[in-house]
């Protein structure tokens, strides 16, 4: 039996990832990201976003829990915030 093999491509995938909507959409959510992590926080619940438009991509980041020194508070309350990120629209 003959595999189907995916070939992405590249030049699309960029494209789209660099479209004004794709900026919009990757900053709700990562704003949203945030959001969840800091309610889910067990600590005060301190988080900063990052979204960067670059060359190639938008990319986005929710960084780390600034109240707290316990890294495995930040990182619980970062997975909760990721799962609470997904059920927006």
């Amino acid at each position: 039996m003959a595999l189907n093999r995916f070939r992405a491509h590249r030049p699309a995938i960029a494209g789209f990832l660099r479209t004004p909507g794709t900026r919009t959409l990757i900053e709700r959510k990562t704003r949203a990201g945030a959001q969840s992590a800091a309610a889910a926080s067990t600590a005060a619940g301190q988080f900063r976003t990052d979204v960067e438009t670059g060359d190639e991509r938008v990319r986005g980041a929710v960084i780390g829990d600034y109240s707290t020194s316990d890294p495995e508070v930040s990182r619980a309350a970062l997975l909760r915030g990721l799962d609470g990120a997904r059920s927006t629209g």
